[in-house]
């Protein structure tokens, strides 16, 4: 594929190529295009790089740019004080000015109590036509996002890094399914790699873009609670999920609990946050096998081990071969569809 000569390029190209300047923060770049177009900022600041080399590695990843004037760019982020100059996303961005929002956020080092909660809460808030947001990492973000795969609204992931290579690698198969029901996002360019500093960064994006804010599991100083304190700065709904007190994974949520937010102990405890922010939901849909779009791919394995016996979670996971996060998910998504159900912590077909 030719580069195009630069005097060809769009002005997404030259915001990408600002974005993928080392050192330059997301606040500077706010500051950069606050008053000036791309084109105009890149060739002001004299700085180093091959504009059309840059666009043309966003066009072959198949990543889209989207500037704070598009029409594309979340309505929810107008207004918010670090509201990102430039988006980068695969997937449809416009589902986010569609759907209410919610986070579902937590450990990278969730119980089985957590994982399962975490699907549970994800598949029925998307059959409820409510997306679910997350960070596509390990963990109770990823046992989220299995669950919220189910048919309904469709998963918004905001991640750290660059959107040409997936992190962590354990879930690409994960990142490539949220993509196409939904959208990824990241304020990184092509090539960005996830750097420890933009964690914090990519949490408060993830608080900005969700109506309420759902912590299922966190340890005592989790990084789940960098996203607690952006929701709390603009005024978010913070609930948490209840759990044992002898449990490490929940101690950063019962000090929540402790602290003020709100219990979430089912989905209608969520429901009735999100209805308090004025959030328009509607009403439960009817569920049919027909809506569990991916019954005959991979969710099929899991359905055939099923039968009219309840099978434990374990036995499942070492007949399949699966991980918890995504045999909570499948078996979350059977159940959207009302091919299986959870019986005491044991799963039968229906």
């Amino acid at each position: 594929m030719t580069a195009r000569p630069q005097t060809d390029l769009p002005e997404e190209a030259y915001a990408a190529a600002l974005a993928s300047v080392p050192d330059l923060g997301p606040a500077t770049l706010r500051s950069l295009l606050a008053t000036e177009a791309p084109s105009v900022a890149w060739s002001r600041s004299a700085l180093p790089g091959d504009v059309a080399r840059i666009w043309q590695q966003h066009e072959e990843a198949g990543v889209d740019v989207c500037l704070a004037t598009d029409a594309a760019y979340p309505e929810r982020l107008h207004g918010d004080p670090e509201a990102p100059a430039v988006l980068f996303s695969r997937g449809d961005i416009s589902a986010l000015n569609r759907y209410p929002t919610v986070a579902i956020v937590g450990t990278r080092s969730p119980t089985r109590y957590g994982i399962g909660v975490a699907a549970h809460f994800a598949a029925e808030l998307a059959a409820m036509g409510i997306s679910v947001v997350s960070g596509l990492a390990l963990g109770i973000d990823g046992a989220a996002h299995e669950g919220a795969c189910a048919a309904g609204a469709p998963p918004v992931a905001v991640v750290a890094g660059g959107l040409s290579h997936p992190y962590p690698r354990q879930n690409a198969r994960l990142w490539e399914r949220v993509a196409s029901l939904g959208v990824v996002l990241s304020e990184s360019p092509v090539g960005i790699p996830t750097e420890k500093w933009r964690f914090p960064v990519r949490n408060r994006l993830l608080a900005a873009l969700s109506d309420v804010v759902v912590v299922v599991e966190s340890h005592h100083h989790g990084g789940a609670l960098y996203t607690v304190h952006a929701a709390g700065d603009r005024g978010i709904p913070v609930g948490a999920v209840p759990g044992s007190i002898r449990s490490p994974a929940s101690a950063g949520t019962n000090r929540l609990l402790a602290e003020g937010c709100f219990p979430v102990c089912d989905v209608a405890d969520i429901t009735m946050a999100l209805s308090l922010t004025g959030a328009a939901i509607a009403p439960a849909r009817s569920r049919t096998s027909s809506s569990v779009p991916t019954f005959e791919g991979a969710d099929r394995e899991i359905y055939d081990l099923l039968s009219q016996d309840p099978r434990p979670l374990d036995w499942l996971a070492r007949r399949s071969g699966w991980d918890l996060p995504a045999l909570c998910g499948a078996l979350e998504r059977l159940a959207a569809g009302r091919l299986a159900q959870d019986v005491g912590g044991w799963w039968e077909r229906t």
